[in-house]
C-alpha cells in the first residue's frame, strides 16, 4: 500500500459498508482502494488500508514500520518540519504544548501529502513527502535502526533524481550501499557509490516505497553515461571489473572533472591518460584514503591532467 491515494474521509462516499471514490460529474463513484484517515477529537487521526472499498487492517506507515505510534496526528498547520525553515532538523514536533513521539501526517484539502515520525525528543527520525496529483513521493527519508538499513530518495529538483540504500549485516558488521544522482536533461550520472555485493544482493528493492524506474535504471548501471563532473565511490575490490564495463561502453567519453574513491584497487591507471576513453578529462580529485603510492603514480601517467589530493 505505498504509492496510492491517501484521502480523508470527507473525500469519500460511504455506501452499504463499501468506501467509494467521488467521481465528477459525468462519473460515476468507483470503488476506493488506498489509505482513509478519519478525523477524531484533539487533531488525533486512525488510519487504515482499503481496498476494493472494505477496510481491511490499521495503517502503519513506512516512516512507523518497527516502531510504536500509541496515536496518530493531523498535524496541518503545526507541523515541525514546517517550521524548520532553515533545514536544520531538530526542531521538535510539539502536540499539546508537549514533545511528540509517534506518527504525524499533513494534508492538502484533504489529500496526505506528508507522514513523518518524531522520536523521544520530538526530532523527525523518518519523513516522506507525496505528490498529491500523482501519489508519488517528492521526496522520503527512512532509517530502520532495527535492521541496520536505511532508504533516501529526492525527486524535489527539476534537474535530478537521488536515490539511495545501505545496510550493514549484523553478523559480519560488512557495509553494502548504493546511492546514485540522475540528471535528467542529460541523461547521465552525476553520482554514483557502489560498495559490497549490493549490485548481486539486490537488496535496494526491499525499499518499503516501489521506484520502479530507480530500480531499472540501477539494472543498466552497464550502459550507465557519466557526466560532465561525475563523484564515483566504488570498492577497490569492483572497481577494476566496472571501470572494465565503462570503457568498453563508452561512458566515460563525456567526463571533464571526477572525484574518486577506491582507486587503490585500478592497476591499470594508462585509461585516465586515454584520449579514447577520457576524451576530455582535466581535474581529477582523490579521496584522502587514497595511497601516496597511487597518487604519484596517476600524476606520472597523466602528467597533462590536474591532480588534486
Amino acid at each position: 500500500m505505498s504509492n496510492m491515494q491517501r484521502l480523508k474521509s470527507t473525500l469519500l462516499n460511504k455506501s452499504n459498508g463499501k468506501w467509494y471514490q467521488k467521481g465528477k460529474w459525468y462519473q460515476r463513484d468507483k470503488l476506493y482502494t488506498g489509505i482513509i484517515f478519519f478525523d477524531k477529537p484533539d487533531h488525533q487521526l486512525e488510519a487504515y488500508e482499503v481496498k476494493n472499498g472494505e477496510i481491511s487492517k490499521p495503517y502503519v506507515s513506512p516512516c512507523q514500520i518497527g516502531l510504536s505510534s500509541p496515536i496518530q496526528i493531523d498535524s496541518s498547520g503545526f507541523c515541525n518540519e514546517d517550521e524548520d525553515e532553515y533545514g536544520c532538523g531538530t526542531i521538535p514536533q510539539l502536540y499539546q504544548d508537549k514533545l511528540y513521539q509517534g506518527m504525524s501526517y499533513t494534508f492538502d484539502e484533504g489529500i496526505c501529502d506528508r507522514e513523518i515520525y518524531t522520536i523521544e525528543n520530538g526530532e523527525t527520525e523518518n519523513q516522506i513527502m507525496w505528490k498529491t496529483q500523482t501519489y508519488e513521493p517528492f521526496m522520503f527519508e527512512l532509517r530502520y535502526e532495527d535492521k541496520q538499513s536505511g532508504f533516501n530518495y529526492s525527486n524535489t529538483s527539476k534537474e535530478y533524481v537521488t536515490f539511495g540504500y545501505g545496510k550493514t549485516c549484523k553478523e559480519t558488521n560488512q557495509l553494502e550501499e548504493i546511492s546514485i544522482k540522475y540528471i535528467w536533461k542529460e541523461n547521465t550520472i552525476g553520482k554514483l557509490t557502489i560498495i559490497g555485493n549490493i549490485l548481486t544482493s539486490r537488496n535496494y528493492l526491499d525499499c518499503p516505497i516501489p521506484l520502479p524506474k530507480m530500480y531499472e535504471l540501477i539494472e543498466n548501471y552497464r550502459y550507465f553515461i557519466f557526466d560532465k563532473f561525475v563523484s564515483l565511490h566504488i570498492n577497490e575490490d569492483m572497481i577494476v571489473k566496472l571501470f572494465y564495463i565503462w570503457v568498453a561502453n563508452n561512458s566515460l567519453k563525456n567526463v571533464e572533472k571526477i572525484h574518486i574513491s577506491g582507486l587503490d584497487g585500478l592497476n591499470d591507471l594508462d585509461i585516465f591518460s586515454n584520449k579514447q576513453i577520457f576524451g576530455s578529462l582535466r581535474k581529477i580529485f582523490l579521496n584522502k584514503k587514497t595511497s601516496l603510492k597511487q597518487v604519484e603514480r596517476l600524476k606520472a601517467i597523466a602528467p597533462d591532467i590536474d591532480v588534486i589530493y
